[in-house]
């Protein structure tokens, strides 16, 4: 069982011809930020360097705080605000097993969000993952954090 997918190369404007897109690693906040605010790529890489102080071919730490206190101060990024998905709605009725990405798609299946994982984020945009392909079939993977953007 799958959600429907779109590849990053198709959903990030410039992404195919980006230098910078194909020498890097441990981007996936990067292409996140572009794909649910419509950035170009390289746009998106400079933005998240500034705000998350991320490093070249480095993951994205502080990632979850910062997207928070965007939603928290209502920043427009793009002419787009953030709200962070409370955590109770990330829950299930008893409290104790998190949501996890198949259930997030089914009920939150328009819209744009970015959705973050274990040690990776990817967006999701009107029920469609933009992220790497294998973000579409584990549908199992327990959500940490949520976002809407818009």
């Amino acid at each position: 069982m799958s959600i429907p997918y779109t590849s990053t190369s198709q959903a990030i404007k410039g992404y195919s011809d980006s230098a910078l897109a194909k020498s890097e690693r441990a981007d996936c906040v990067v292409r996140a930020i572009a794909s649910a605010f419509d950035l170009e790529y390289d746009k998106a890489h400079q933005w998240v360097a500034n705000k998350f102080k991320r490093q070249f071919r480095k993951g994205t730490f502080g990632f979850p705080t910062g997207m928070n206190a965007m939603s928290d101060n209502n920043t427009r990024f793009n002419y787009k605000r953030t709200k962070t998905i409370d955590a109770k709605y990330l829950t299930t009725n008893n409290g104790k097993s998190k949501m996890t990405v198949g259930t997030f798609a089914k009920e939150y299946n328009t819209g744009t969000y970015i959705i973050r994982v274990d040690r990776h984020a990817f967006t999701i945009k009107d029920g469609s993952v933009i992220g790497n392909p294998d973000d579409a079939t584990k549908l199992r993977k327990i959500i940490k954090n949520a976002w809407k953007i818009g």
